[in-house]
């Protein structure tokens, strides 16, 4: 028997299960989450989980903003503020203007000297340091749990999520609407395709015969071993330059 549901979502990251939480919360019980594998097999469990408000866009903050009462409300989110440092004249002046943008929706931040970024994070060297911009609100998370509170949130408001199945095509109707999803599971009814699987979106997109342009772009992820004697606090505060 063919199952059906009013959307369908591909792809079980972070990005995946956000979606799926909201979709059920806006009403659409009827969601489906759909993952090849585990939840966060994909890039997710690669993500650092630094989540941090300050950006020269208001709308980009706002998202922001919201993304940390979401964490806190799922209790996956640890509180321990952020830094954004200002290397040069010019980057301070920039930081300036930011921070009244940020101030003017509502962002509580503030413009701190070489010396207070220093004693809010003991490690760094002021050296070449103009100042920094506090944020006490941000934060981190793991990725992992953040996805999974974020599905068993969707699945407590009706969604149902699916491990292990791989999508295989996308059918359109005479009109080239949706009208079903082919996992290896069988043929699944859907109104409604999201696709949220990365760097496999635009595969996934031609399935439907539909273009997506997808750029990968590297980026370098370092872990350390402690130093005996010179180990870093968990509440340490996140950093960016």
């Amino acid at each position: 028997m063919t199952e059906r549901f009013q959307a369908a979502v591909v792809g079980g990251g972070i990005t995946g299960a956000s979606v799926a939480y909201h979709l059920a919360k806006a009403g659409w019980k009827d969601t489906l989450l759909l993952e090849k594998g585990d939840l966060t097999s994909g890039s997710t469990c690669h993500a650092a989980g630094l989540v941090t408000q300050f950006n020269p866009s208001p709308t980009m903050m706002r998202f922001r903003r919201y993304s940390i009462e979401l964490y806190r409300e799922l209790g996956v989110f640890n509180t321990v503020g952020s830094l954004r440092f200002a290397s040069s004249r010019e980057s301070l002046m920039e930081l300036q203007r930011g921070v009244s943008r940020a101030r003017g929706i509502g962002l509580d931040v503030e413009l701190v000297s070489a010396d207070e970024a220093r004693r809010l994070m003991p490690v760094i060297s002021t050296d070449s340091l103009y100042g920094a911009v506090w944020v006490p609100g941000d934060g981190d998370l793991d990725p992992h749990t953040a996805t999974h509170a974020l599905a068993r949130a969707a699945r407590d408001m009706g969604a149902r999520v699916m491990t292990d199945t791989r999508v295989t095509g996308i059918e359109l109707d005479d009109a080239g609407v949706v009208a079903a999803v082919q996992t290896e599971a069988g043929r699944i009814e859907t109104e409604v395709i999201v696709i949220a699987c990365g760097l496999w979106a635009p595969q996934v997109a031609a399935m439907a015969g539909a273009t997506l342009i997808s750029t990968p772009v590297d980026h370098q992820h370092a872990a350390l071993h402690a130093v005996a004697g010179h180990e870093v606090p968990h509440d340490m505060p996140c950093f960016r330059e």
